[in-house]
C-alpha cells in the first residue's frame, strides 16, 4: 500500500490485485482459525472459482457497455500484461464473497435465524421477472440502471432451486431460514467496501459515472452505490452454486456436512462449456478496450518530452513531471523554460483523473493546454466541441476531468 501511494511501480498500477490476494488468504486463515476449512488449500475449489469468477464478472461488464456506469483508466501500457492485470482482478469476485460468507457463518451471525417459511412459485415466473429487469435496464440505462443489481439472481436461482434446493438461496426462504441470505447481504457490503478502498489507491483504477449520483461518493463509489453490493453477492452466489450444481465447478462445502454432491458433468461437455468461457471472456475484453479502458499509463515519450534528458536528472515518468518546478528544471536541462512549461503542463493534464496522454492530446486540439484551462470550462461544452474535432469522448467522463480540475485549482 505504501508503495502505491508513494507512487513506486508496480504496486501503483497493480494495487489492486495485490492487495486482494493477501486479502482473502487473511480471511480463509480467519475461518480456518475458528474451526472452519481453509478453502484455499482446496485446490479444485479454489482453481474453479478464480477461473469461473472472470467470465462472470465479465459479463456485467458487457452490460456496462450500455450501461456506462463505470471506466477504467491507467491500466498497463503493454496488452499482456493489461488482459492478465483484468483476469487476475476479476477472479477474486466469486472467492471474495463465499470466503467472506463462510467467515461471517463462523462467527455464528444468524445461523440459528428462523422465520416463517414462503412459498414459491415453480413457474418461469422468477426467471422472467429477472429477464425483464435486465432488458428494462437495458433499454432505459440512466433510470434504471440499479435493476441490474438483482436481475441476474431471479434468472439464476430458479435454476438451482429446481436442480440442487440445498443450494439455493430461494430454498433457504421457503424452509424460514434466510441466515445465509442475511450473511451473504452483509458479505457483500463487507467486500464491497474492500474493494472500492483497494481501488481509491491505485493509479489504475475504475471511476464511476452513476447518473445522478457524481458527486456524492465515498472512496470512488457514489455512497448510494454502495447498496448494490449486496445484492451483487446474491447473484455471485447463486451463479457459483448454478455452476457446482452443473458439475461445471468444484464445492466449497466439506463433503460430511450432508448435503447433495454435484453431478458429474461429461468431460467433452465440461471442456466445451470451458472453452466457450475463454471465448466469451476473450470477446468481453476486447469490447472494454473499445469502450470502457479509457487510458493506459502515460509515458514521458507520450508528452513529447525527452525521455533521456529527463531522466538524467531523475524524471523517470510523467507524475513526476507534472510535480517539477519548470525554472529549476530549465535550468537543470539547459534548456528553454516555456519548452519546459509546456511539458510540464501536459503532464499534469495527462495524469489527472485518468485523462491520459490521448485525451490531454485531445483537450490540447481544442486549446485546452492546463489543468487551469480545464477548470474554466463547461464540461458539456468541452464535450460538443471534442466531437465535433473528431475526438469524441463521453460527456460523463469530461464531467470527471472538469471536476478534478477545478478542485486541483483550488487547491494551488
Amino acid at each position: 500500500m505504501a508503495g502505491a501511494f508513494a507512487g513506486i511501480e508496480p504496486f501503483a498500477t497493480w494495487l489492486y490485485p495485490l492487495a486482494w490476494y493477501p486479502t482473502l488468504a487473511l480471511l480463509a486463515a480467519a475461518v480456518a482459525a475458528r474451526g472452519g476449512r481453509f478453502l484455499l488449500c482446496s485446490p479444485a475449489f479454489l482453481l474453479s472459482a478464480l477461473a469461473w469468477s472472470v467470465p462472470f464478472w465479465l459479463f456485467f461488464e458487457l452490460l456496462n457497455l450500455r450501461l456506462e456506469n463505470w471506466y477504467y483508466v491507467f491500466l498497463p501500457r503493454d496488452s499482456a500484461a493489461r488482459w492478465l492485470g483484468i483476469a487476475l482482478s476479476f477472479a477474486t469476485v466469486i472467492p471474495a464473497i463465499i470466503v467472506t460468507e463462510r467467515l461471517l457463518d463462523s462467527l455464528g451471525i444468524a445461523r440459528e435465524l428462523r422465520t416463517r417459511g414462503v412459498q414459491l412459485p415453480r413457474a418461469p415466473i422468477l426467471p422472467a421477472l429477472g429477464a425483464l429487469m435486465l432488458a428494462l435496464a437495458l433499454v432505459w440505462p440512466r433510470a434504471l440502471f440499479p435493476l441490474v443489481w438483482g436481475g441476474v439472481f431471479l434468472l439464476v436461482d430458479p435454476w438451482v432451486l429446481r436442480r440442487a434446493p440445498e443450494r439455493s438461496l430461494l430454498a433457504d426462504l421457503e424452509r424460514g431460514r434466510p441466515g445465509r441470505i442475511l450473511r451473504l447481504l452483509m458479505a457483500g457490503l463487507t467486500v464491497g467496501l474492500l474493494w472500492e478502498a483497494f481501488n481509491l489507491g491505485a493509479r489504475g483504477k475504475w471511476i464511476y459515472t452513476v447518473p445522478g449520483f457524481e458527486d456524492f461518493k465515498l472512496f470512488e463509489m457514489p455512497v448510494a452505490g454502495f447498496l448494490g453490493f449486496p445484492f451483487f453477492a446474491l447473484e455471485a452466489f447463486a451463479a457459483w452454486q448454478a455452476l457446482v450444481s452443473a458439475g461445471l465447478a468444484a464445492p466449497a462445502e466439506e463433503r460430511d456436512r450432508g448435503e447433495v454432491q454435484p453431478a458429474r458433468t461429461p468431460p467433452g461437455v465440461a471442456l466445451a462449456t470451458a472453452l466457450a468461457a475463454i471465448l466469451f471472456s476473450a470477446v468481453a475484453i476486447a469490447a472494454m478496450h473499445t469502450k470502457t479502458i479509457a487510458s493506459v499509463v502515460p509515458t514521458v515519450a507520450d508528452l513529447g518530452a525527452p525521455t533521456v534528458p529527463l531522466a538524467r536528472v531523475g524524471i523517470d515518468d510523467p507524475w513526476e513531471l507534472a510535480e517539477a518546478d519548470s525554472r529549476d528544471l530549465a535550468a537543470s536541462l539547459g534548456t528553454d523554460a516555456n519548452g519546459v512549461r509546456g511539458w510540464i503542463e501536459r503532464a499534469r493534464l495527462a495524469t489527472l483523473r485518468g485523462i491520459g496522454a490521448e485525451g490531454a492530446s485531445r483537450l490540447e486540439s481544442i486549446g485546452i493546454t492546463s489543468v487551469e484551462d480545464l477548470a474554466e470550462v463547461d464540461p458539456e461544452s468541452v464535450a460538443r466541441r471534442l466531437s465535433t474535432a473528431g475526438a469524441p469522448v463521453q460527456p460523463a467522463r469530461v464531467r470527471v476531468w472538469v471536476r478534478a480540475a477545478r478542485e486541483t485549482a483550488r487547491q494551488r
